[in-house]
């Protein structure tokens, strides 16, 4: 099993597992690079469950989706120049963090879908695992199933651009919160989490506020690519965070 499991977020339902890892192990190797370090291809594996959220076109009203293309393309033409930059990256913040509460909710009502992410991450995820890497809506399902799975060890799990302090995740988390405070994710030793400015799925940017002292948090600028997950990997603070966790670093 691998040593670095990465778990992905929402908008992942056209990708692959080895697609995914193509895209991500590159910034993967420049956050560790930036403490001198690497690591093998064969230690890191991709953790994939976005084929379960792919919708089925012949079960789907395509009208309904070519009127949702032309609504959006109508916005893009509406704004040109220096400001479509600004706008793409508020608009993909904004859908990222919406898309993550409508599959957080899928989750929650389809106990079947729940069970075969969950099922996704515990194939993924072996006694060699050293390091979580997960971002988005992957923190929650990487939460969900070590809480689940106590028995599962890990040195670290990094949770990257996580929503699960927002008022619309962290009251719906299993087991539900107590006395305000969610539970340590099982059997992890240690707990950093990421957030960068302006990243709106990641609101609540100190996730220690909602579940304790033991979470280690850094705020990271991710500039206009906020909730991207290429920027957050190749960040120092997610290297450190690695290194330490496969025993690279103090």
């Amino acid at each position: 099993m691998a040593r670095i499991v990465m778990v992905h977020g929402a908008f992942h339902e056209l990708w692959g597992p080895h697609q995914l890892k193509d895209r991500w192990l590159p910034a993967l190797q420049d956050g560790l690079w930036r403490h001198g370090l690497s690591v093998d291809p064969d230690d890191v594996a991709v953790c994939f469950y976005g084929d379960l959220f792919r919708h089925d076109a012949e079960k789907v009203d395509p009208d309904e989706w070519e009127a949702a293309r032309e609504g959006a393309a109508e916005m893009l033409d509406e704004v040109g120049g220096e400001e479509a930059l600004g706008f793409l990256s508020q608009a993909a913040g904004t859908a990222a963090y919406e898309r993550t509460i409508d599959m957080v909710t899928v989750m929650n009502e389809d106990p079947d879908i729940r069970d075969k992410t969950r099922a996704r991450f515990l194939e993924a995820v072996g006694t060699d695992t050293d390091v979580i890497v997960a971002h988005s809506l992957g923190t929650v399902i990487s939460h969900q199933a070590l809480a689940a799975n106590p028995g599962i060890e890990i040195d670290m799990l990094i949770t990257l651009g996580s929503p699960l302090g927002s008022s619309m995740v962290f009251p719906a988390l299993e087991p539900p919160p107590a006395d305000g405070v969610g539970q340590w994710p099982g059997g992890a030793r240690n707990w950093v989490n990421v957030a960068a400015v302006g990243d709106k799925a990641a609101s609540v940017s100190r996730l220690a506020e909602k579940f304790g002292p033991r979470v280690e948090d850094h705020l990271v600028d991710n500039g206009y690519r906020a909730h991207n997950p290429e920027p957050y990997l190749n960040n120092a603070k997610t290297g450190a965070a690695v290194a330490r966790g496969l025993g690279l670093l103090d």
